[in-house]
């Protein structure tokens, strides 16, 4: 039920839209939202829905991996090896773990299907425990992948490249670690930018960390340390996956599990608060796993969906099977466009419900922005937040009811300086939300 009473807007609320926004924004960093916006149908060029329509405008399908493969191995880690044989010929490197040894495959970029090399990863000496593969990553001398757990630690063996060129070339056979394996705080997904190896750890309950080590000839890692002391380390999202660098950028790929879609997050490298560090996110497939880019400007990212373990044959398939790689020219993923929202205060002119207050929830890019709040008409409430957004900004308001809550109407927003007052009236209720659009 709802009141028909109108009450005007007072003139104090326009003051409101700019007041203090410079320092909320700067008090409290704004939170990520990712881009979740899609057609509702069956993606265009794989298996499944569409993720969204930023991922359909950027990527399409790459190389596969073999169902041989496929049938006993799930897909980890994605790394790009320039010039693997000496000819001029490159290659990307798949790290897949499953029954028996862990596997490092080979293929051909510019093949849909054509499988270089199979490679067992052996164990070190008489280690029988064997590792999840969970990421690689290369420079000109070796190939680090996430290795077996130890006393809480993870670990980084290190493999010739030279060794594992001759065991590629055979198309079969196996490469043993060189030297020791170096203890790490996390090994789930690595990547290689210049002299230094980023490693960190994937959590499933929070944030968490990545870390910084320089490369030595040898292949030996030292942390990076700040000037107090500490690691170098960066912010890293929850249910992260894979991660590569490029062009003054992060990439990083989250999933958690098959029934959801998978996110892609760009960050600034030069910012270790992820909160700070100009996020750009949206949403892909499901079951997304580590990242990849290449000198010439694309970017590989590999999934594990088109494993036995989540393609149907045991158990429900995820929502997107695909059973490779799919590629993107970088340029279109380190300019996405984007910006920060500032929601500054909601006023209700006009209540929705007839006997006590509203109950009015904020939905910016369809994720709820903190609690329902409670206001009555001729009222203002101070909402003070502010999160980052890719591509267009979508602002809904609900009040919730329960006899179903009611849909209050939405607001789209593009990128670019301004601000302004948003205006809801639908259902006989009338909200004016204050913003700045930076």
């Amino acid at each position: 039920m709802r009141r028909t009473t109108l009450a005007a807007l007072s003139a104090p609320l326009l003051l409101l839209t700019t007041a203090g926004v410079a320092g909320a924004q700067e008090a409290k960093p704004p939170e990520p939202k990712c881009e979740e916006a899609a057609t509702g149908g069956t993606a265009p060029l794989y298996d499944g829905k569409s993720a969204s329509y930023m991922y359909d405008a950027r990527f399409k399908p790459g190389p596969d991996l073999t169902s041989k493969e496929l049938s006993d191995h799930t897909p980890q880690g994605v790394a790009w090896w320039k010039n693997w044989d000496g000819k001029g010929n490159n290659l990307l490197l798949v790290s897949t773990y499953g029954k028996g040894r862990a596997h490092i495959v080979g293929l051909d970029p510019k093949a849909g299907d054509k499988t270089v090399g199979t490679v067992d990863s052996e164990p070190r000496g008489d280690d029988t425990q064997q590792t999840h593969a969970g990421a690689i990553a290369v420079n000109e001398k070796w190939a680090f992948v996430d290795g077996p757990k130890t006393s809480g630690w993870h670990t980084i063996p290190k493999y010739s490249l030279s060794d594992l060129r001759a065991a590629m070339t055979a198309k079969s056979g196996s490469v043993s670690p060189a030297g020791g394996d170096r203890k790490v705080y996390g090994a789930s997904f690595l990547t290689i930018d210049g002299s230094h190896l980023y490693a960190g750890k994937f959590s499933n309950k929070h944030r968490d960390w990545m870390y910084s080590y320089t490369i030595a000839g040898d292949g030996s890692l030292t942390l990076d340390r700040k000037a107090d002391g500490n690691g170098l380390r960066w912010e890293v999202p929850q249910w992260m996956q894979g991660v590569a660098a490029a062009d003054g950028r992060f990439l990083f790929s989250t999933s958690s599990g098959r029934k959801y879609r998978s996110n892609l997050y760009v960050t600034n490298k030069g910012e270790t608060n992820l909160d700070r560090a100009s996020v750009r996110c949206f949403r892909a497939p499901s079951m997304a796993e580590g990242i990849t880019t290449t000198p010439n400007g694309e970017a590989y990212l590999l999934f594990e969906s088109g494993s036995y373990k989540y393609n149907g044959a045991s158990g429900n398939p995820a929502i997107n099977v695909i059973k490779g790689v799919h590629r993107a020219r970088l340029s279109t993923l380190t300019s996405l466009p984007g910006g920060k929202l500032y929601l500054g205060t909601l006023h209700c002119a006009e209540q929705e419900d007839f006997v006590g207050d509203d109950e009015i929830r904020i939905r910016v890019e369809d994720q709820n922005l903190g609690k329902s709040v409670k206001i009555s008409e001729g009222d203002k409430k101070k909402i003070d937040k502010t999160v980052q957004f890719t591509g267009n900004a979508s602002v809904k308001l609900y009040e919730n009811d329960v006899e179903g809550d009611d849909y209050l109407g939405q607001q789209i927003l593009k990128p670019g300086a301004k601000d302004g007052i948003m205006e809801f009236t639908k259902d006989g209720a009338k909200y004016r939300l204050s913003y700045k659009v930076a």
